[in-house]
């Protein structure tokens, strides 16, 4: 298992320790478990929100980031992956932590500008963020916050910068 604050994420064969915020999460044959140092990044400036109306998480593997946000107060929570095993383990492991998350199939590079919420967790590689970026939200609705991750340092910049001339999204943090 794995602490992030207040959070504890670990397998179906752990149990939570009572009064913390559980993440059951099986990964399956999807990517997620919490112990990522970019998952572990988008968890920790989760908890710095506010939990605040609809949160999107683009590319959602197991699910653990979408999961985490509907257990931390963010409703509704949307989470898409192009990946059908992504998908089905997401949908499995929100039903074994009580989740109501809406998670769906997308291909963030050819089924167009992917779901916008006031809060979008993208922790995906560079060339899915610049695409992200390039093809804006469905209805043109722009984040509140975006917390972007999965990149390797030398990307940081490209990736901030081209959010902030395509859709003016500032960084701060």
């Amino acid at each position: 298992p794995v602490w992030i604050g207040p959070l504890w994420i670990g397998p179906p064969w752990e149990r939570p320790p009572p009064d913390v915020i559980g993440v059951v999460v099986d990964p399956g044959r999807a990517f997620g478990t919490g112990s990522h140092p970019t998952t572990r990044l988008c968890l920790e400036l989760l908890l710095e929100l506010e939990p605040e109306g609809a949160l999107v998480d683009l590319g959602c593997g197991s699910g653990v980031l979408a999961i985490a946000a509907a257990r931390l107060g963010w409703d509704p929570v949307v989470g898409i992956d192009h990946e059908r095993e992504s998908v089905a383990a997401a949908q499995d492991n929100a039903a074994v932590n009580g989740a109501t998350i809406d998670i769906r199939h997308f291909d963030l590079l050819h089924d167009g500008p992917p779901p916008s919420a006031p809060t979008i967790v993208a922790n995906l590689l560079r060339p899915l963020l610049l695409n992200v970026a390039a093809t804006g939200f469905a209805d043109a609705q722009r984040p509140q916050v975006l917390i972007a991750s999965g990149l390797l340092i030398p990307e940081a910049d490209d990736v901030s910068a081209t959010f902030e001339r395509e859709l003016g999204l500032h960084e701060t943090a």
